[in-house]
């Protein structure tokens, strides 16, 4: 469903990635051109593209780790409560399945 309705981040990082691929593609052709402001160009733009790998990769860690986090959480709390009314957590689940299989008849 992630992929239906991407977030404002999620595409925004899509053409970050996409302007780095290009960027890296005209460095690659600039080649072995020569002048000083050639080699201007090329510490500018080899610069960039050091420092935006390092806050894609950083961002891709952090927002990966807030998700484990998150998901952590919600087990520990899902524990806690089936420990505290199993019964209830049958019932919640058998209603669960009964939906599901519902569902699935039709």
């Amino acid at each position: 469903m992630r992929h239906e309705n991407p977030t404002a981040r999620d595409v925004a990082t899509k053409e970050l990635r996409e302007v780095l691929a290009s960027t890296e593609a005209l460095l690659a052709a600039l080649g072995n051109e020569n002048g000083q402001e050639i080699e201007a160009l090329r510490e500018r733009l080899a610069a960039t593209i050091r420092d935006v790998k390092k806050e894609l990769g950083g961002s891709f860690l952090s927002s990966a780790r807030d998700t484990y986090y998150r998901a952590r959480d919600t087990a520990v709390s899902i524990d806690e409560f089936v420990q505290q009314r199993p019964w209830s957590a049958v019932v919640i689940g058998a209603g669960i399945g009964l939906l599901v299989g519902l569902l699935m008849k039709d």
